[in-house]
């Protein structure tokens, strides 16, 4: 499946969200940029409003401490693509999930991966 990604934002914050984020649905990627300058994704997700489940990992309320941390501690960036169909989410995000294995995401999506193009 080809999906059309959002321009990567290097700058994660309330504005940018805000500014730059449909509240349509999709699959979303959150980066960490490393002390030699590369980036590096720590958190894949879904969402039915990106916007707000942007918004929602920015807040205090946040429930996952690992994704709170690096988000508090790091600069972070963010890119997403919007995915109507929820069954295409599902396997878009255990397909993210696998390729990238990032560290912040606490339990394994599951179910069937569908292949798609991966972000610049």
């Amino acid at each position: 499946m080809n999906i059309t990604w959002s321009p990567f934002r290097d700058a994660y914050d309330e504005t940018v969200v805000k500014q730059n984020v449909p509240t349509d649905a999709g699959v979303y990627l959150l980066w960490v940029k490393q002390k030699d300058g590369k980036w590096r994704c720590f958190y894949v997700g879904q969402a039915s409003d990106l916007e707000q489940r942007l918004l929602d990992h920015l807040s205090a309320e946040e429930p996952n401490k690992s994704l709170k941390t690096h988000v508090a501690d790091n600069v972070c960036g963010f890119e997403y693509a919007t995915v109507s169909r929820q069954s295409d989410r599902d396997g878009i995000e255990k397909y993210l999930y696998d390729h990238f294995s990032p560290e912040c995401n606490e339990v394994d999506p599951g179910g069937d991966p569908i292949t798609v193009n991966l972000p610049q």
